[in-house]
């Protein structure tokens, strides 16, 4: 087992601006520490990429060992919201269980009030030595290496909230989607967990499906959708083991606008379709938004239109300041034509394209109209509401 002591932190100090790759070539593993030190820098350089500038940064781990721990972490900006949403209130106790701690990002945010109590469990040993030494100053966080479901079967301790995020990977280290193949299985774990705390709050896979997911987890009192950067990051569902609700209202997050509603207010809605407009903004929703499916709601919500039932991109005649996704404002418009094709080909563009509803891929559009780089503007291939194909030139609103 490395120790981190002053030795070590000073060599990282005086290595970090050298290339991981360099100093793997010119230092063989003579002390025990080098391998971990090098590591170090390498994924400190990772957890800044992911991370970025965080106005909490002194809540961020300062040992960053194993790479995967850092790919598998959750951001600053979203473990924020998981504690939002915990609803924690400052100065009162509050206690905690966090039965898959890794890196141990949500257990640092959950447990940012002194007040509140946290015990973080971690199956791996390293992993969990390595969430040790990074909380070592945090006298209310507890972390233990061990199986989270024999601590919490053996465990008399009632929690306010337990909070979960179920590995996905198999033995084997292949990615795994369904909830059920996910390690633990928190369909099979929740009577167990209801019966230990007043709130159950599961990070999920962005790949779920949203209504699959309300049928595995039919307790659940609000299922977030969250999204950050234009990517679908995680389902969050939040489970009241004190409370029932016939339809769990379903919430968009995404970069900090939210969206929220229930199937059935989707189900009942209407949304008008109509044909695009040179000059009229173009609403494109966001990934998250995307997975939630509130497609009718966004064109009754918005007073705007669809431009073809299955074609998810809106118009309006307004710029919407709280959309949950990005605003054009549409340029040109010309039918997906042989002679128009040419026409673009002619003019060498350098832009960002993209399809929705339209019969070939991106890549293909874009090879078609001999586009080889992205740039500011915007290039969607659309079907429209006379089901035919059109290219849409847009600008950022």
């Amino acid at each position: 087992m490395t120790e981190y002591n002053d030795e070590f932190w000073k060599w990282v100090s005086d290595h970090r601006k050298i290339d991981p790759y360099k100093l793997r070539l010119n230092y063989r593993a003579d002390t025990p520490w080098i391998n971990d030190a090098i590591a170090q820098i390498e994924n400190e350089r990772r957890a800044k990429n992911k991370f970025g500038n965080v106005a909490e940064s002194h809540l961020l781990p300062t040992l960053y060992p194993i790479g995967l721990s850092i790919e598998q972490s959750t951001t600053p900006r979203i473990a924020m919201l998981h504690r939002q949403l915990a609803h924690i209130t400052p100065g009162s106790p509050f206690r905690i269980l966090e039965m898959t701690c890794g890196l141990g990002i949500d257990a640092s945010f959950l447990a940012s009030d002194a007040a509140t109590k946290l015990t973080a469990i971690e199956l791996n040993s390293q992993i969990a030595s390595v969430a040790e030494y990074n909380f070592k100053a945090r006298e209310n966080i507890n972390i233990i290496n061990g199986n989270s479901i024999d601590y919490l079967t053996n465990s008399n301790e009632h929690f306010n909230l337990i909070f979960i995020d179920p590995a996905r990977r198999d033995d084997s280290g292949g990615r795994v989607y369904n909830l059920h193949d996910c390690t633990p299985d928190v369909t099979q774990l929740l009577p167990l967990m209801a019966s230990k705390s007043d709130v159950i709050m599961i990070k999920m896979s962005p790949m779920l499906d949203v209504t699959q997911t309300l049928r595995d987890l039919p307790q659940t009192t609000e299922l977030y959708v969250v999204g950050e950067r234009g990517e679908c990051r995680e389902l969050l569902a939040i489970i009241d083991t004190h409370r029932q609700v016939a339809t769990p209202i379903i919430t968009v997050w995404s970069d900090g606008s939210t969206f929220s509603f229930t199937q059935p207010e989707e189900a009942e809605a209407e949304a008008s379709v109509s044909m695009p407009r040179q000059g009229e903004f173009l609403l494109e929703p966001s990934a998250a938004m995307m997975k939630a499916a509130p497609f009718k709601l966004i064109s009754q919500r918005y007073k705007a239109s669809m431009i073809h039932p299955n074609t998810h991109v809106y118009t309006a005649d307004y710029r919407p300041e709280d959309f949950a996704g990005k605003v054009y404002q549409i340029d040109e418009m010309l039918p997906y034509s042989s002679s128009n094709i040419k026409r673009i080909k002619k003019m060498k563009l350098n832009c960002d394209v993209a399809v929705r509803n339209f019969n070939i891929g991106a890549d293909e559009l874009r090879s078609r109209l001999g586009i080889n780089k992205s740039g500011e503007k915007r290039l969607l291939g659309i079907t429209a509401a006379d089901s035919k194909p059109y290219i849409l030139f847009l600008s950022p609103a």
